[in-house]
């Protein structure tokens, strides 16, 4: 639906009332915490209105798009035109991804717990507009949705500690979405968010579901799949190795370190063209609705 001003809202029902409730606190939380970037685009949705009954509830946020297209739709719509994620797109939403999750962070102090494709939400902002025209393209941003299970890290953290370093027991992701530290029966934090966001660039990159092993003689955990030769396997290296690796109870946080590699290589070589190229060719066959 619309607002008078012509803003796509977007409507969720539950029955019961479940986690709405906190659903709503924690997104008018974040917009206190988190003001929008430099462009003025704001990646999470913004509350408008929570109504509950005794049979369930009804919450009303700001939408991404009127399609409400994801990244998985990305991946199934390039399927259909030409197989693959051209690497450049993976490489582009890995780089928006990885911003919007910082601000969650490190801004809103906020773990989401339930990172994955299906909840990076296609949108437009005004980022880079005077660069190569990418915020005038629908599909040129990503909205983070869907904060039915995410933590306040500043409500649960010891007094005088690093919200970013809270640490909780016991599984609440599903089997494959589990980061190493819960497959473990260990402590988990922060690495939950950083698999959710390795699984939703390999989607982009592989076409398919992430699946990880641990390496019996170094312990750490690396995808099964191997990167195609002539992709920037050192970028997506480094990505991977970080992100499915990272230890919940260290203060090294990574992300921004991450990000600037992926927008170095984006602003090499007028890539930022490419992007913006690439961007209208899947816009022009994404579906305008579900």
């Amino acid at each position: 639906c619309n607002d008078e001003d012509g803003n796509s809202d977007a409507l969720k029902i539950q029955a019961p009332i479940g986690s709405l409730a906190h659903e709503y606190s924690l997104s008018m939380l974040i917009e206190d915490r988190v003001g929008p970037d430099e462009s003025g685009f704001y990646p999470f949705p913004r509350s408008r209105a929570l109504y509950a009954f005794s049979e369930g509830g009804l919450f009303s946020m700001t939408a991404g798009s009127d399609s409400g297209m994801t990244l998985i739709d990305v991946v199934n719509t390039y399927k259909k035109i030409m197989g693959n994620v051209p690497e450049l797109v993976a490489i582009y939403y890995t780089s928006r991804m990885l911003k919007h999750l910082e601000s969650l962070h490190q801004d809103g102090k906020v773990l989401h717990c339930d990172v994955k494709a299906d909840n990076w939400v296609l949108t437009s902002s005004s980022k880079d507009r005077n660069h190569s025209g990418t915020g005038d393209i629908g599909g040129a941003d990503l909205m983070l949705v869907d904060f039915g299970r995410s933590i306040d890290l500043e409500k649960v953290a010891h007094r005088g500690s690093n919200p970013l370093q809270a640490q909780f027991k016991g599984s609440i992701a599903a089997e494959d979405m589990e980061c190493g530290s819960m497959r473990k029966g260990k402590s988990w934090g922060l690495d939950l968010d950083f698999f959710g966001l390795a699984a939703s660039s390999f989607i982009l990159l592989f076409g398919s579901h992430m699946e990880v092993v641990e390496d019996k003689r170094t312990s750490k955990w690396r995808l099964q799949k191997s990167f195609r030769r002539y992709w920037q396997r050192e970028l997506w290296r480094s990505l991977f190795d970080a992100l499915l690796n990272f230890d919940p109870s260290s203060d090294d946080y990574c992300l921004g370190d991450i990000r600037n590699a992926f927008d170095e290589y984006i602003d090499g070589k007028q890539r930022r063209r490419e992007v913006s190229t690439h961007l209208n060719q899947l816009y022009t066959h994404l579906p305008k609705k579900r």
